[in-house]
């Protein structure tokens, strides 16, 4: 105690010191020395009081849970998401667009009718389309589309999934949304339905039931600011468990599942439609029911699409995660590992074309060698063996002479003729020139040819069918052999005069890969084609009827109630375009579509008749 007595009388002498020696002496240390007045005080506390954060705390704002991120209260282990910024407007759009009415119109149950179809396999398909779809219409959910919506479904038990599939998948599937007014209001909705709904608890917070037609129920429950609604209890009870994680941990649920993420990041912040799927559990729990195209994808861990406007084009990109070192197809390892190329062709081709088809995958020779790795060496030494004879050059020679880019176009589609005839031009990368010459020539030897030089120094050779009225023709040029129908495309293509098509506007709206490397390029007209594949549609439909009436008889329904409205719906799109290229453990595909301008009726010049 008395060390303590010294100490002070220590401290109390020193600062006497510093005051008379230091401070004193300098009027500004003396300023700041000074203990603030009672005004001073007064002053102060009313700016700390006015301060935002003080506000905040005084009012509680600080103490009440903040939203949170519908993400944020998606389980982690989800199979499958779906993220729309406004789902109802997207399916009015849909609805409305030429495409959505003229699916809407066709009279899909007579169409079954006519084709004989059984009613043991409509009924179930049938019925379980009209019990979702008074579902998808009840008033609550139409609310919830309103606004921005999250569906997820997290992972039913297969044994349930195999006994009553649509409903295990209805009762594991959540849905989170947010009414921009709050969801007190649309829980206020909930409770003015004629059935009264149950309330139940789950960790203090309370979830109303409603019971549904069929034996349904509705389960619902404000979490975080959003509301969750599922037709299973579990789901909107996990989203409760998140939320009181979230005190704890910063990132909870789907968002911090680092694969999800990185597929967000894909899209930029642009997208107002989102897909992910986890593909490796999906196939897990399909087992052997899973589709075929699923049951093919070896190697494939998970998928996102989403859909971005783009300008005047709307677009839609898939990104497809594999893992390299179980892909167990050979040849479909070497078309996702494939690096991209830079197309070459693309500035030679002519603007008016209809269909542009671009290929920088693989080079043919690894066709083959796909042919032996699945074990049909014998298939592959007998068209080696054929090859030999007829050409002097086994297949496997003759495929070696080319490279990796391939393209094919169509420049229209003839129907003046007794059937629609596409007038065709291939294009393919040549190794080497010199053995491609040779064995061109060996196939025409004896045939009239004629040979063209022109003005760029391009020699064009034609193949003189039909007394000249038929000229196939082929060129070599900067490393591609050109082949042709017609004399007439070549010299488009090669000529170089008129307009290109990387050049044409209708086809920049819809080039989302703006000269980079990729694996593949196709860009259609598709107003234009989808005239031509109408006139092939009809033509099919009566070759088929003039082998077999019965079957023609069917095959006319389908074409004139189903294909060609749907063919004709697509004229609403001007110019469509997809683009596809690999990078490290993805393959991506882009999708754009550019709609046509809506003629408006003409307005006659003169005044419509008056009629008594």
């Amino acid at each position: 105690m008395k060390r303590i007595f010294l100490f002070l009388l220590i401290f109390a002498v020193l600062a006497d010191a510093a005051w008379l020696v230091v401070i004193r002496p300098n009027p500004e240390l003396r300023e700041l020395a000074r203990l603030p007045s009672r005004s001073e005080l007064a002053a102060a506390g009313r700016k700390i009081a006015a301060s935002a954060p003080v506000r905040q705390f005084l009012s509680g704002e600080l103490l009440r849970p903040q939203p949170l991120e519908p993400l944020e209260l998606v389980p982690e282990d989800a199979l499958l998401l779906i993220d729309a910024a406004d789902a109802a407007a997207a399916g009015r759009t849909f609805l409305n667009s030429r495409f959505g009415r003229t699916l809407k119109g066709i009279r899909w149950a007579a169409v079954l009718d006519q084709l004989d179809v059984p009613p043991l396999l409509r009924k179930p398909a049938e019925e379980q389309l009209v019990s979702l779809q008074h579902l998808l219409a009840h008033p609550l959910l139409q609310e919830a589309f309103s606004w921005r919506t999250v569906l997820a479904l997290l992972p039913p038990e297969p044994e349930a999934l195999a006994a009553a599939p649509l409903d295990t998948l209805l009762t594991r599937a959540l849905l989170l949304t947010a009414p921009p007014e709050g969801g007190a209001a649309f829980l206020d909705l909930l409770k003015t339905e004629k059935k009264q709904p149950d309330l139940l608890y789950h960790h203090g917070m309370g979830i109303l039931t409603l019971e549904l037609e069929h034996g349904r129920k509705l389960h619902a429950s404000l979490v975080g600011g959003q509301i969750a609604l599922s037709l299973g209890l579990e789901p909107v009870q996990r989203s409760i468990d998140l939320f009181i994680r979230h005190f704890i941990y910063k990132r909870n649920g789907l968002a911090a599942r680092r694969d999800y993420a990185e597929l967000k990041q894909d899209a930029g912040g642009r997208d107002d439609f989102f897909l992910y799927a986890d593909l490796a559990r999906l196939k897990a729990l399909l087992a052997d029911e899973a589709p075929p195209p699923l049951e093919a994808a070896s190697g494939t861990r998970s998928m996102a699409l989403f859909h971005c406007p783009d300008g005047e084009a709307a677009k839609l990109t898939t990104v497809l995660r594999f893992a390299p070192e179980e892909l167990r197809q050979p040849l479909q390892k070497k078309i996702y590992t494939a690096a991209p190329v830079a197309n070459r062709t693309l500035a030679k081709m002519p603007a008016s074309l209809l269909l542009y088809i671009w290929s920088g995958w693989l080079r043919p020779d690894c066709w083959r060698q796909s042919l032996i790795d699945s074990g049909r060496q014998e298939t592959a030494d007998k068209t080696d063996a054929w090859f030999k004879t007829q050409t002097g050059l086994s297949f496997g020679e003759i495929l070696s002479l080319f490279g990796r880019e391939f393209s094919v176009n169509i420049a229209e589609i003839s129907t003046t003729g007794l059937f629609p005839v596409p007038r065709l031009c291939f294009v393919v990368e040549v190794r080497e020139r010199k053995k491609a010459e040779r064995f061109l020539s060996r196939m025409l030897s004896g045939l009239p040819v004629k040979s063209q030089k022109l003005p760029n120094g391009v020699t064009l050779v034609s193949l003189q069918a039909a007394k000249g009225m038929l000229q196939p023709s082929y060129a070599f040029a900067d490393g591609f052999l050109y082949l042709a129908d017609s004399r007439e495309q070549l010299v488009a293509i090669l000529a170089e005069s008129g307009g290109r098509m990387q050049d044409d506007t209708s086809f920049q709206a819809v080039d989302t890969g703006k000269g980079q490397p990729g694996n593949l390029l196709i860009f259609a007209r598709a107003a234009q084609l989808t005239d031509g594949l109408k006139e092939l549609a009809a033509w099919g439909g009566t070759m088929i009827a003039v082998r077999n009436d019965q079957i023609g008889e069917k095959s006319k329904v389908l074409i004139d109630q189903v294909i060609m409205p749907l063919l004709d719906s697509l004229g609403g799109f001007e110019t469509v375009s997809l683009r596809s290229f690999t990078r490290s453990g993805e393959l991506v595909l882009e999708a754009a579509a550019l709609t046509a301008a809506e003629k408006q009726p003409e307005i006659a010049a003169e005044a419509e008749p008056q009629f008594e």
